[in-house]
């Protein structure tokens, strides 16, 4: 009988011993789960547009593609891209590569007003809480001299940007995704080739020589002599700027 009541006396010691240890598992779990919980409440994240001193003014703005305008009023704006691999990997249903750079050229009553950038590389906005965060986007504004904005548009009022881009999400945080997706690729190579016709035109041809060569005239000495007319007016230029537009194409399809 006593052996029993031992054995009884032991099996619940057992089990009471078993309940303690699994409720202290249980509150080790629960307060370090705590812990974790008020670690993430406290992160501090860098105020939005911190990172804007990273995007420069693109020197080669005007080697970039114009793929939008808007005009609303007074207000007319171009939308540039940096580079044809950016349109053409939206068109194929892809991501914006990193290097990217979009630039709105802004003009009121006909003055260039403004030029606000957007560039995207690879780890930028990592510091921005994830509720203000616009991807990999960093956004800056200039002034027509092309100098950092400090007010207006620049400066601490550079958050607009960020606030006003992160709603598009969808369209990989850009308010010009849809006309990027229609642009016609083929206008690119159109207007670079249009773009060199007035250099071209604007080369003085007073200081060059265009002869015409008569062929099949005989005399004792010489029975295929060419005879030549110096061509001048018009058509000497005409003639000198259609030999300087077929070389320009002929460099610019190699």
């Amino acid at each position: 009988m006593k052996k029993r009541l031992f054995h009884s006396f032991t099996l619940l010691l057992a089990l009471i011993l078993t309940a303690c240890s699994n409720n202290d598992n249980e509150s080790l779990e629960t307060s370090q789960q705590g812990q974790e919980d008020t670690s993430q409440q406290n992160q501090e994240y860098a105020e939005i547009g911190s990172g804007a001193h990273l995007v420069k003014f693109p020197e080669d703005l005007e080697e970039g593609i114009v793929f939008a305008t808007y005009d609303r009023g007074d207000i007319h704006e171009n939308i540039y891209v940096n580079s044809r691999e950016a349109i053409e990997a939206v068109q194929n249903g892809g991501e914006l590569p990193s290097g990217t750079v979009i630039t709105l050229e802004g003009f009121r009553d006909e003055e260039l007003e403004h030029y606000l950038v957007m560039e995207k590389r690879t780890g930028w906005g990592s510091q921005y809480s994830p509720e203000e965060r616009t991807g990999e986007w960093e956004f800056q504004a200039f002034t027509p001299d092309r100098e950092v904005m400090e007010d207006g548009i620049g400066g601490r009022a550079i958050g607009r940007c960020y606030t006003c881009h992160a709603n598009q999400e969808r369209d990989q945080y850009m308010n010009s995704m849809d006309q990027m997706k229609e642009f016609d690729i083929e206008e690119i190579s159109q207007s670079k080739s249009s773009s060199i016709e007035t250099p071209i035109a604007a080369i003085p041809a007073d200081h060059w020589k265009v002869s015409e060569i008569f062929a099949g005239m005989k005399d004792s000495k010489n029975e295929n002599k060419k005879e030549s007319n110096e061509i001048e007016g018009q058509e000497k230029v005409d003639i000198i700027q259609d030999i300087l537009w077929k070389i320009y194409l002929q460099q610019f399809n190699s």
